[in-house]
């Protein structure tokens, strides 16, 4: 059976677009009552929930990236109708070479366009795609640690340059890591992400216990560095898997549309998971958890890798979100890159 052929269709369509929701009930910028940190901070205005088992596609199958280095994660320029791939050096067998990855522009149907790389970044978790002012600028983790490690520290703003190759230490990054008194100092790991129908920067770390968190700001904000507590829309914890879980299942990547986050989870096999997460709840509250999916279960070396919002166009002109989510594949040693997509909603 083919890829396209298990991408967990339903026999029922639902509505397909309600608008993200907008934070509410909010005060003046550093005075927001941010209390226990167990607890969700601030309130998200309510949004439709996608459905996991509803339909979808698969518009990206068996595609070569720039680089034959193994996929970690994707975003979509909404605006200019592009993809984002990141791309991880998996030969790092040389000191110079850890934390190098490789991103390439493609078209919607996942043909190359171009492409930069970025020396000694980090594992290319996670990436967030911003079109401002006439130019498409990446957020990535980065990092400014000596010697540079597989993961990076911090976040780091900069502008899509076809062709170059840009340097951890280059003075056009701009330095976008939230300053947050409950990151872990060492190893919180900051993954940037992009609600596009909200306009907010979603970012995921490790607070001071290692746990996993997911804290929320304006674009505006972020853009101009506003990324302090006082700042926040709204954060939250994130489930806590226990470690045989995380060892078969590993994180793979986060979104968030509106009201709910949404996590991909799963090693190579043939089923992957997907979790959502009301912004709303508190403590480690799940709203729908580690629903199975075998999209994709025919592709070679499948591994989930990388999750986005895409915004499609309908002929009234309405935005119609997507939920996608990727895979890496491995054809005889040709690495490979795979979207798949949710596009109705609960």
């Amino acid at each position: 059976m083919s890829p396209r052929e298990q991408t967990d269709h339903s026999l029922s369509r639902r509505r397909l677009f309600q608008a993200g929701g907008r934070v509410v009930a909010l005060a003046a910028a550093g005075s927001l009552p941010f209390v226990d940190a167990g607890t969700a901070h601030a309130t998200v205005d309510p949004s439709l929930r996608f459905n996991f088992g509803g339909s979808g596609g698969d518009p990206i199958i068996g595609r070569s990236l720039h680089a034959n280095w193994v996929m970690q994660s994707f975003a979509y320029d909404n605006v200019n109708r592009h993809v984002y791939f990141v791309q991880r050096n998996s030969e790092n067998t040389r000191p110079e070479n850890v934390g190098d990855l490789w991103v390439t522009r493609t078209d919607l149907a996942g043909n190359q366009l171009g492409s930069m790389a970025l020396h000694n970044f980090g594992h290319g978790v996670q990436i967030g795609v911003e079109p401002y002012n006439g130019a498409v600028y990446l957020w990535t983790e980065w990092q400014d640690r000596n010697p540079p490690t597989s993961f990076g520290n911090k976040i780091g703003r900069f502008r899509f340059v076809d062709g170059a190759v840009l340097e951890r230490s280059s003075g056009s990054i701009q330095d976008r890591t939230p300053t947050l008194g409950n990151m872990h100092p060492e190893s919180a790991n900051p993954q940037p992400a992009i609600d596009p129908s909200t306009d907010r920067l979603v970012v995921r770390f490790r607070d001071v216990d290692k746990n996993p968190r997911i804290v929320l700001f304006r674009m505006s904000d972020a853009r101009a560095g506003r990324l302090s507590a006082g700042y926040r829309l709204a954060e939250r914890a994130l489930p806590a898997r226990d470690a045989a879980w995380a060892k078969a299942n590993p994180f793979q990547g986060f979104t968030a549309y509106g009201q709910y986050a949404y996590l991909l989870e799963g090693g190579v096999s043939e089923t992957s998971y997907l979790t959502a997460i009301d912004l709303n709840g508190v403590g480690q509250s799940i709203a729908q958890d580690r629903w199975p999916t075998s999209a994709g279960r025919s592709l070679p070396g499948r591994e989930p890798q990388g999750m986005a919002i895409w915004l499609v166009t309908a002929g009234n002109g309405a935005a119609q979100p997507r939920l996608a989510f990727g895979f890496y594949s491995n054809t005889d040693g040709v690495r490979q890159a795979n979207v798949f997509y949710k596009d109705t909603f609960l």
